[in-house]
């Protein structure tokens, strides 16, 4: 019983620690959030998959 319950436990807290995934594609839709997550990518030396996509999406936009 008390195994199931830890169980339980750490799904929800995995599951919670999750943040949604965007694409490059979407931030590139989407500049404003780009914007916001890069500053917070740099400020945290944060190293996701989120802030890789925002890197990208901005690289690509900067050409244009």
């Amino acid at each position: 019983m008390n195994t199931k319950i830890a169980l339980v436990v750490v799904i929800v807290a995995a599951l919670s620690a999750c943040e949604q995934t965007k694409t490059q594609e979407y931030y590139m839709s989407h500049p404003d959030e780009l914007a916001v997550d890069q500053a917070e990518c740099k400020q945290l030396n944060k190293n996701t998959f989120n802030c890789n996509e925002a890197a990208k999406a901005a690289a690509i936009l900067k050409k244009k």
